[in-house]
């Protein structure tokens, strides 16, 4: 994956900085999003990989409900998980991408020279995140229901929920592994490393039904299984994914203290 090697450090930095926080944070998410768009693999990753995986899967099973499928239709029941397929790339290749480049360019030294907060800096990449996700998961939906077509949701809040908490685990999964790892190639290599078994095991790929015991105990313990699981389970109203909402947001937590330690030994 190619690093975006634009210079940011200009003089704008300081009038950015002197802005109310608020103000600040959604000014520098803007200003990272205008970065990102110019990446190419940023619409791969994010949106080319999971809309022509989920296309293939769900025109190979067909329309049928499938016993092996939990009872629905292969077509909703790949629909419905891609969601959280997208929300797995956000916070386990764009992300940390994202975060380790800047690290290793001094973007964020630049950032603290110029008098934006740590907690400035953290609120934009969780906007650049939170919106990065929302826009590649609306348009896989979007693209994947006019080709084969997609049930209403069972419970709309459910889905608001499952998306929501796999948002915060991907987000927060995403800034340990950018604030761990050095440089953008490095997270790109473990980044992808991570996401394809990960996505394979973890409801993007093979049904529960034929996977052997041991791929199924593993697929248990990924978060990303618990997350398709929950989205499959609002949406379609059944499922044998686990769908255990603590799980991703225990994730989440664990994250989050990774990535505060870096920053304050990075601050060190």
């Amino acid at each position: 994956m190619t690093t975006t090697t634009v210079d940011i450090a200009a003089p704008s930095h300081a009038a950015i900085a002197s802005q109310r926080p608020g103000r600040t944070a959604a000014r520098l998410a803007r200003m990272e999003l205008r970065l990102l768009l110019r990446e190419p693999m940023v619409a791969v990753s994010l949106i080319g990989f999971p809309l022509v995986t989920v296309l293939i899967l769900a025109g190979v099973f067909g329309q049928v409900p499938d016993p092996e499928f939990g009872g629905v239709a292969p077509d909703d029941h790949y629909l419905a998980g891609y969601v959280g397929v997208v929300l797995a790339a956000m916070g386990l290749i764009t992300l940390p991408v994202h975060i380790a480049t800047h690290r290793e360019l001094g973007v964020l030294r630049r950032f603290r020279a110029s008098g934006l907060s740590a907690g400035t800096v953290v609120a934009s990449e969780i906007v650049v995140g939170a919106v990065l996700a929302t826009v590649a998961a609306s348009v896989v939906l979007t693209l994947g229901t006019v080709v084969y077509g997609l049930t209403a949701p069972e419970n709309p809040v459910g889905v608001a929920v499952w998306f929501l908490a796999g948002l915060a685990c991907f987000i927060a999964v995403g800034g340990a592994l950018g604030s761990t790892l050095s440089s953008g190639r490095a997270a790109s290599a473990l980044g992808n490393l991570v996401f394809v078994p990960m996505f394979l095991l973890g409801g993007g790929g093979p049904p529960r039904a034929v996977m052997t015991g041991p791929m199924r105990t593993l697929s248990d313990i990924l978060p990303l299984s618990h997350v398709i699981g929950g989205l499959r389970q609002s949406w379609l109203g059944t499922t044998d994914d686990p769908h255990a909402l603590w799980w991703p947001l225990l994730v989440a937590a664990l994250a989050v203290a990774v990535a505060i330690r870096n920053a304050r030994r990075h601050a060190a």
